[in-house]
């Protein structure tokens, strides 16, 4: 005779107390879940919006700068400008300074070349140049008695402001005080005596020196 022995509720009440145990024990841990992604979330939300108002506080300074640049970059074009008129408004300044000089200058030579050459007359030179001129060489200085009526000037011919000169002196002497003058004044420069040479002149039949010098001048 066999005995049967039903098993089967006993198990379901053991399936159901170790079921509602394991649900309860998980409970804790689910809560501690959801609490460190809340906890994340707001970390990671603080530190986008904080990130963010920096990027937009680099940008709005970066803006700013970007504004300095383009002012001054602004600022370097005006002066840019401004100087190329000035370099403009000299060069026309010089050009009419050139002109002037060419138009006035030969009349200041010729008005020297006459002062030269008359009585009492002599070179237009600075006192205190003449005066160290002196001292260095007493023979480099001009001879104010000298009689102006013992040369003349047969021709004087300027071309880009060099110079030749052709007359005739008594002595070698006239001729020599004629070029210091020359040499001394402000409106000569690089006298050179080219040729002496004795004549005797048709008309008077005098001994004469003739001479033929070169210089450039000065205006």
């Amino acid at each position: 005779m066999m005995v049967r022995i039903n098993l089967l509720p006993n198990a379901r009440k053991q399936a159901r107390s170790s079921g509602g145990a394991g649900d309860a024990s998980a409970t804790p841990w689910i809560i501690a879940y959801l609490a460190t992604a809340f906890v994340t979330i707001l970390v990671c939300a603080f530190l986008y919006f904080n990130g963010t108002s920096a990027l937009d506080e680099q940008r709005a300074q970066n803006a700013a700068l970007q504004g300095e640049i383009t002012q001054l970059e602004s600022q370097s074009a005006q002066i840019d400008v401004v100087r190329a008129e000035l370099a403009h408004s000299q060069e026309l300044e010089q050009v009419v300074g050139d002109l002037q000089r060419a138009r006035f200058g030969p009349t200041r030579v010729m008005m020297e070349l006459s002062r030269i050459l008359s009585a009492s007359g002599g070179p237009t030179v600075d006192p205190e140049r003449l005066e160290a001129i002196r001292r260095d060489n007493p023979l480099a200085g001009f001879n104010p008695a000298w009689d102006t009526r013992r040369l003349w000037l047969t021709s004087f011919s300027e071309e880009d402001r060099q110079v030749e000169i052709h007359g005739l002196g008594k002595t070698n002497e006239d001729v020599a005080e004629f070029l210091r003058r020359l040499s001394l004044s402000e409106s000569f420069g690089n006298v050179t005596l080219t040729k002496t040479e004795a004549i005797v002149d048709s008309e008077s039949h005098l001994d004469l020196i003739s001479f033929e010098l070169q210089c450039s001048v000065v205006y």
